[in-house]
């Protein structure tokens, strides 16, 4: 809502999100910084999630008939944060070696 919302998103080696957190963002103080783990445990409803769980029409804020809570008065931040953690899926589903291999080498193909 109020600018970018940049999130650090764990994800093991079958795809699976092990952890969300946001790094920054500009989200209205009572409202949507609630997205931060230090203000509610809203964030934590990503762990144990893979693009299989929920399928495809569930990656949603319940609002739109998805799984995923929102937060009261920041549907917007809330829809958001969900489209971010499933296209990270879909990235890491769709580039998993090239993911794995940089960690491997400590980054040193994404150096050069």
């Amino acid at each position: 809502y109020s600018g970018p919302i940049r999130l650090l998103v764990a994800v093991d080696p079958i795809g699976t999100v092990l952890g969300v957190r946001v790094l920054e963002h500009r989200e209205t103080p009572g409202l949507g910084d609630r997205i931060e783990h230090q203000r509610s445990d809203w964030i934590e409803q990503f762990e144990g999630r893979s693009l299989a769980d929920p399928d495809t029409g569930g990656w949603r804020i319940s609002r739109d008939g998805g799984e995923f809570d929102q937060l009261t008065g920041a549907s917007v931040t809330s829809r958001a944060v969900v489209k971010a953690v499933r296209q990270t899926l879909e990235y890491f589903d769709s580039d998993d070696t090239d993911v794995f291999s940089l960690a491997s080498d400590g980054g040193e193909q994404a150096r050069q």
